[in-house]
């Protein structure tokens, strides 16, 4: 299993756009334009630490992701707030295309808990912490 050991935002932009490029050759797409849906998944059954308080109170608010499209800068912006600490997890669906096929929103279902690079989860994908649903 490969190891992260550093992280920032464009280590973080490359690794979600691998998991996109993923996706697009997995079934086969095309379009031109990518747009995010983030969503935020509780996790009730873990402690949170203060830096993920935040994540989830401030950052992952309903107010600030809910029914809102991103573009990757953003999105890249939005979950690297308290980079080198990025979201523990992300799992990376299709959520449809649009407009004559030619925008594509994915879902980033993601992780409220931050964690630093060598403890981020689906290292083995090559492009941690994503991973495709």
């Amino acid at each position: 299993m490969e190891r992260i050991t550093r992280m920032d935002k464009g280590i973080f932009r490359t690794n979600l756009l691998q998991a996109l490029e993923e996706i697009r050759t997995r079934d086969q797409l095309q379009y031109e334009d990518i747009q995010l849906l983030i969503e935020p998944v509780p996790e009730p059954d873990k402690s949170l630490n203060g830096a993920d308080e935040m994540m989830r109170l401030v950052v992952l608010a309903p107010e600030n992701v809910a029914h809102r499209h991103f573009t990757v800068e953003e999105a890249v912006e939005l979950l690297c707030w308290h980079v080198p600490l990025v979201p523990l997890w992300i799992d990376v669906s299709l959520e449809g295309v649009e407009q004559d096929r030619k925008r594509a929103v994915f879902k980033l279902r993601c992780s409220p808990r931050l964690r630093k690079p060598t403890q981020l989860l689906h290292a083995e994908t090559g492009h941690a912490p994503f991973r495709v649903t």
